[in-house]
């Protein structure tokens, strides 16, 4: 989990002010290297509260604090996650880290009554079966949303995880936006920031819909309600999949993304041009289409020889549309062109290989 590290070291270096001094909650400690990292790497963390169900973990987790000679800003708490965050509703924290083995929805009410207004709630989810698609029945009993599977099955597990805290937020009237995420290795992660009162939460909830995709021809399309779905594809005809409610919203906040794009040179990192590279392609993403397509399952489908990306992106723009490489797959790109249009450049570079 490095990178998953790393990047929350760059979110929160790069999206809250200097001046703004920081309490932070790591309720799922582990080791306390999270804990001790946020302290050693970041200036803006003047406090971490870290705590863990394992009585063996907190004795790590204290050794770790020791060791890197951080006590006297350390609180380090043998209790577990939501204890610790029901003890918070009043006496907030500006960041909760939440980090579980497998799925961090049963954590996400206590988490939202312990986030200050403009906090940020960071989750990492391992459970990227029921998220992605692949286990439909866990994704409907784990998160509250009926899913697809499609091949952007990682952006899919994205705006399900966001979906889930906006729900639970909602009925305590509070809405979210989501700062930063990424879906790499075999987690999906949000930084959600957390606003308070019925305004934020409608004008959130405004940002919930539903996907319509076909199987068969690739095509897919977004609606607000479930009275705008259809069950026939627009583009051939067949019968399509209907999912959600997932997050529709903007996965990124364009400043936190450049911040963090210029800050990454100086971050200790043994992976850092992965994480370079990663960033980069999240800031060639930013303001591009959702749902990204995968040169491979396209030419899966249509039966045509896969250009390479740069090749297609190329063509694209060189038609007028807007097209983009993503994070979430090496072999994927976003692109506003019409599904005919995507099409016809694969077929025009099999005719002349």
């Amino acid at each position: 989990m490095s990178v998953n590290r790393d990047l929350g070291i760059l979110f929160v270096a790069s999206h809250f002010s200097h001046a703004r001094r920081l309490r932070l909650c790591d309720p799922m400690a582990g080791s306390g290297v999270r804990a001790a990292r946020y302290l050693l790497e970041t200036t803006n963390v003047e406090h971490v509260v870290a705590a863990d169900s394992g009585q063996d973990a907190v004795e790590l987790s204290q050794q770790t604090i020791r060791l890197n000679g951080l006590k006297e800003r350390t609180t380090v708490i043998h209790v577990d996650a939501h204890t610790l965050l029901s003890q918070h509703a009043v006496d907030r924290f500006d960041i909760i880290d939440l980090d579980p083995f497998g799925s961090p929805a049963p954590f996400f009410e206590s988490a939202l009554r312990a986030t200050a207004a403009g906090g940020v709630i960071a989750a990492t989810a391992t459970d990227m079966g029921p998220l992605s698609g692949a286990r439909p029945t866990a994704c409907m009993r784990k998160y509250g949303v009926s899913t697809v599977r499609t091949e952007f099955e990682k952006e899919i597990a994205i705006r399900t995880l966001a979906s889930c805290l906006l729900s639970v937020a909602s009925r305590l009237e509070l809405g979210i936006d989501i700062a930063f995420s990424h879906a790499t290795d075999h987690y999906a992660r949000l930084y959600a920031v957390v606003g308070k009162g019925k305004k934020a939460a409608n004008h959130a909830l405004a940002k919930l819909g539903y996907i319509t995709y076909c199987p068969s021809c690739l095509c897919r399309s977004e609606a607000r309600s479930m009275s705008a779905v259809g069950g026939e594809c627009v583009n051939c005809g067949a019968v399509t999949k209907i999912g959600g409610p997932f997050w529709l919203g903007d996965l990124w906040d364009r400043l936190t993304v450049e911040s963090m794009v210029r800050r990454t040179p100086s971050l200790e990192s043994s992976r850092l041009s992965e994480i370079q590279r990663m960033l980069d392609l999240i800031r060639e993403e930013l303001d591009s289409p959702s749902f990204y397509y995968t040169t491979d399952t396209i030419s899966s489908v249509y039966r045509l020889k896969p250009p390479s990306v740069p090749w297609l992106l190329q063509s694209l723009r060189n038609d007028g549309y807007r097209a983009s490489r993503t994070h979430f797959s090496p072999t994927g790109f976003r692109t506003d062109a019409p599904l005919q249009t995507v099409v016809a450049s694969f077929e025009a570079k099999t005719k002349k290989s």
